[in-house]
């Protein structure tokens, strides 16, 4: 047997998920409220009436439906009750940032520079977070359910990818991030 075609993958990003969370976000509807819902609280109408304004036509039942299951996902939480009419609104946020776009075909000529430098900050702040907190990634890494198919290196990974995920996520609602990007897009 002759080998007739081989091209070497690069990863290029990381998708870093819960197989629950994959799920509730692979339903399209869904992906949608939680998009709507990354940007600001709404109640179930609310959202209906921004999934109407942008083409889908769903019912609220159906709303409820999808909401429920980004809730059990961990996605989206209820922020507030409000009394109306006898009866109770009950507002939803998401509680991951939505952050959707497709990089250009050109983005490595252009933006290699960056990556390999934010590459080796990043490579040099994995070193200064295990030297800190070793012990509690540590910790944490062995806590998580085992995979038949994963080693000990593979939870190591995970828990240090979700410390930097979940720092970039506040340091990116930060008002400081907000002034940097207006600073640079003028």
């Amino acid at each position: 047997m002759s080998e007739i075609f081989r091209r070497e993958v690069t990863q290029r990003s990381l998708l870093v998920t819960e197989p629950e969370k994959a799920r509730a976000i692979a339903e399209p509807i869904r992906a949608t409220i939680l998009s709507i819902l990354s940007e600001r609280e709404a109640s179930i109408a609310e959202i209906k009436a921004e999934l109407e304004r942008l083409g889908i036509s769903v019912a609220p039942t159906t709303v409820r439906h999808h909401v429920d299951i980004l809730k059990k996902a961990g996605l989206i939480q209820l922020t507030k009750l409000v009394s109306s009419r006898g009866g109770v609104l009950k507002y939803y946020a998401s509680k991951v940032k939505v952050v959707h776009s497709h990089a250009p075909e050109h983005f490595e000529e252009e933006l290699g520079e960056a990556v390999k430098e934010a590459s080796d900050a990043v490579l040099r702040l994995f070193g200064e977070i295990l030297e800190r907190h070793g012990e509690e990634i540590m910790t944490m890494a062995k806590s998580l359910k085992p995979c038949p198919h994963c080693s000990d290196e593979h939870f190591i990974e995970y828990v240090l990818i979700e410390v930097l995920n979940r720092a970039m996520a506040e340091a990116t609602s930060k008002e400081e991030f907000r002034t940097m990007l207006r600073r640079h897009g003028k």
